[in-house]
């Protein structure tokens, strides 16, 4: 839908005052269909790319660090992925705090030791500027903005840099709230880059117009949609030999510029397929860097044949054609089965070991899957249900979990046991964990079947000398905070802050 296309289907005078704001003078005294026709009037302003890029610019430098942060995340990383270019609202929100997340997430997984002279220098840039008053400048953040073009550091490398040193999406990772999102929405609505429009089930979605969509693609240099780039890829691996994606992604690192990425033909073909995701344009991986590399004429024009495209042109029009195609392939989500979705059915077998019943119901062979699949299962309810992904653990001497809670951990270790556990049996291995964290670890969460009653007061006696809550919580207890959340709040991240309690877990404190 075409922004012309998109004025007749405005809902409310409200939402078309916002777009107006932009570049429509003196909107306020108009009616609702006046606005429209002036909107109509003043539609080349709207889609002329010269505009887009003006008010991009501007958000970059927007007085509110909030904007700044989430306008790109919304456009960018989001909308301009889907389908239409059209989201939910409620979608729109998740998926901003899912990124903002998942960006907390890598960082804690970042090895700031093997980073390259430049994030090295772009690090301590950073952390200067958020030296003085713990906030960043206008000023600053045009400097910085310079600086990150000149070192060839990505967006993305900058975001987790910041996230490293607790600063992103704000300071202490905290993730931003629906009200600064919705702000955020205004903005875009106010600059005419991001509109409001109801479904045919009456719920409000974000929309970017087709014509105006494809020019913050061009501003932001996106080619085609990720879905279809995945596509694409999966194409190239098949009909070409693993040396062309070694190849091609060399040359792309020094095109780019991108010290980080060590390319060597040990790399597994998944491996390459991630770098080149993640790093290399679709024309460059397909068309190469220069006349002489990349595919031929022949071995393209043999590709649009297989997908009944046009056979004829020249190398650069094939390749707009190839692209254009992957970029209409549309995301068709399956419901595929994943164990250890099943796994979770039998959550309180699992964790209490009872074995009969596991090897009866095919869910074991041998008794040690037992604690293993408890793990597994406890993984699929924090990332799947609850939406909150653990982190990489590294080493043997680790919790069976950790996740990221603003800039600390939230540990838990799993007890599979035919027994209730007894807390004081286990408190040196989880101190040990506790004590060797680079980070705070503000609860560290026990899951077992049931729990003696003494383990209440050991609980108590460890937060009464260190600075970690101990949880205990039981199997059945996490499954039904699982099971309720995904009924009520389901595409919500779940706020790991509820299990901030000490002792026993009390679920009347969700409010679920």
């Amino acid at each position: 839908m075409n922004f012309m296309q998109y004025i007749d289907l405005i809902p409310n005078i409200t939402i078309a005052k916002k777009i107006a704001s932009a570049y429509v003078a003196d909107y306020r005294r108009l009616e609702f269909e006046e606005i429209k026709d002036f909107l109509k009037k003043t539609e080349k302003q709207y889609t002329s790319f010269e505009n887009i890029s003006n008010r991009l610019d501007e958000i970059k430098l927007d007085n509110n660090r909030s904007v700044r942060i989430i306008a790109p995340i919304l456009l960018r990383d989001y909308l301009l992925d889907q389908d239409d270019f059209i989201s939910s609202s409620k979608d729109t929100d998740s998926a901003v705090l899912n990124y903002e997340k998942s960006i907390i997430d890598e960082s804690n997984n970042f090895e700031i030791d093997k980073i390259s002279k430049d994030l090295s220098l772009f690090k301590y840039m950073l952390d200067t500027a958020w030296a003085h008053n713990n906030d960043i400048s206008i000023d600053e953040k045009n400097l910085l903005e310079n600086l990150r073009k000149y070192l060839s550091i990505t967006i993305y490398e900058q975001q987790i840099l910041e996230a490293k040193s607790g600063r992103f999406p704000n300071f202490g990772n905290t993730l931003h709230t629906y009200e600064e999102i919705d702000i955020t929405r205004r903005v875009l609505q106010s600059k005419g880059l991001l509109v409001s429009i109801k479904n045919s089930d009456g719920i409000m979605c974000d929309m970017i117009p087709d014509d105006i969509a494809k020019e913050i693609r061009k501003y932001y240099n996106i080619e085609i949609r990720s879905y279809g780039y995945e596509k694409l890829v999966d194409y190239v691996i098949k009909k070409t030999k693993k040396q062309y994606l070694v190849d091609i992604t060399t040359k792309a690192s020094k095109y780019y510029k991108i010290a980080d990425i060590e390319i060597s033909n040990n790399l597994t073909v998944n491996e390459l397929k991630s770098i080149i995701l993640r790093s290399v344009q679709p024309s460059h991986l397909i068309g190469g860097f220069s006349i002489y590399d990349g595919m031929n004429v022949e071995t393209l024009s043999n590709w649009c044949a297989d997908l009944g495209l046009n056979v004829s042109g020249t190398k650069k029009a094939l390749i707009d054609r190839l692209l254009e195609y992957y970029d209409s392939i549309r995301r068709i989500e399956l419901k595929t089965e994943d164990n250890r979705e099943k796994l979770v059915s039998v959550y309180y077998e699992l964790a209490k070991r009872d074995l009969k019943f596991l090897r009866a119901n095919n869910i074991i062979e041998k008794d040690l899957q037992c604690e293993h699949y408890f793990e597994d299962a406890t993984n699929y309810i924090f990332e799947k249900i609850l939406l909150n992904k653990p982190l990489t653990l590294t080493g043997t001497d680790h919790p069976d979990g950790k996740l990221s809670f603003k800039d600390k951990y939230i540990m838990w270790d799993n007890k599979s046991k035919e027994t209730a556990v007894n807390l004081k049996d286990h408190i040196q291995q989880f101190d040990r964990y506790i004590k060797s964290s680079d980070k705070d670890v503000v609860v560290f969460m026990v899951i077992a079947p049931e729990f003696t009653p003494q383990s209440i007061q050991e609980c108590v006696d460890y937060s009464l000398n260190n600075d970690t809550q101990i949880l205990l919580i039981t199997a059945e207890e996490l499954k039904t905070v699982a099971e309720k959340w995904n009924k009520y709040h389901n595409g919500e991240i779940f706020n790991l802050g509820y299990f901030k309690q000490n002792g026993r877990f009390d679920i009347k404190l969700l409010n679920l």
